[in-house]
């Protein structure tokens, strides 16, 4: 059973090296929400880098934009964006994981603990 999603930050610590983010996420039943998986890709600098991205990645499910999920980013734009600065990719992860019930494993507690419905864990290794 899934029950976390990984934030892109999260695995910019395992592209780039460390170890114990790396067992850590691999010992979860986790998903990956399309909008981590884009900026994921967006970050690589190579080619080759984004071929080994993608190839990792694919060791988790996608989670894709539903329409439950579109609205919902919405809404949380509608309320948090001029209050607490929510952005758009930070909405949409948000929403995927309230959608589908995961709690989020994040460094930057501060992008989403406004959000209501969300649960998060701050990652501190």
């Amino acid at each position: 059973m899934i029950d976390h999603s990984i934030d892109t930050n999260v695995f910019s610590q395992v592209f780039r090296g460390n170890a114990p983010v790396k067992s850590f996420v691999e010992g979860l039943n986790a998903a990956v929400d399309i909008t981590v998986y884009i900026e994921c890709l967006q970050g690589s600098k190579s080619n080759q880098e984004k071929h080994e991205i993608k190839k990792y990645l694919a060791n988790f499910p996608l989670l894709h934009i539903t329409p439950d999920v579109s609205k919902h980013a919405a809404n949380l734009i509608d309320v948090y964006s001029n209050s607490h600065g929510l952005l758009l990719a930070d909405a949409l992860i948000a929403a995927s994981a309230i959608e589908n019930n995961l709690t989020l494993i994040t460094y930057n507690v501060g992008d989403f603990k406004f959000v209501t419905g969300l649960k998060y864990l701050k990652l501190t290794i």
